[in-house]
């Protein structure tokens, strides 16, 4: 688990056609999977809000690709997506749990 503040906060953010990856300021790197990424989007609708169930708005989905990102605030990014959505904002804080093996941190 991350013990500084330099550990979830990024120094580089990159992306090709199948990965997200993330170089933190304390020197650890991070490669994410864009379609799992996808799947594990937080915003409400893809979490089941909305009068929807978990995995009903991204179950169907079998390839992605990243189109954009962008940073929001100090603590996220926020992903547009080849299928145009875009309301999914991930924060570091997350994306480092996540990184480091704590699946639950978008569940």
């Amino acid at each position: 688990m991350p013990n500084s503040q330099l550990a979830t906060f990024p120094k580089e953010i990159s992306f090709d056609e199948d990965s997200l990856y993330i170089e933190w300021k304390d020197g650890h790197g991070s490669k994410y999977s864009l379609l799992d990424l996808r799947k594990k989007c937080p915003c409400a609708t893809c979490r089941g809000g909305h009068g929807g169930s978990v995995g009903q708005a991204t179950g169907h989905i079998e390839s992605i690709k990243l189109l954009s990102w962008t940073k929001v605030g100090r603590y996220a990014i926020s992903i547009v997506w080849s299928d145009y959505h875009n309301t999914g904002i991930y924060s570091y804080d997350n994306l480092r749990a996540y990184s480091d093996g704590l699946a639950s941190a978008f569940d």
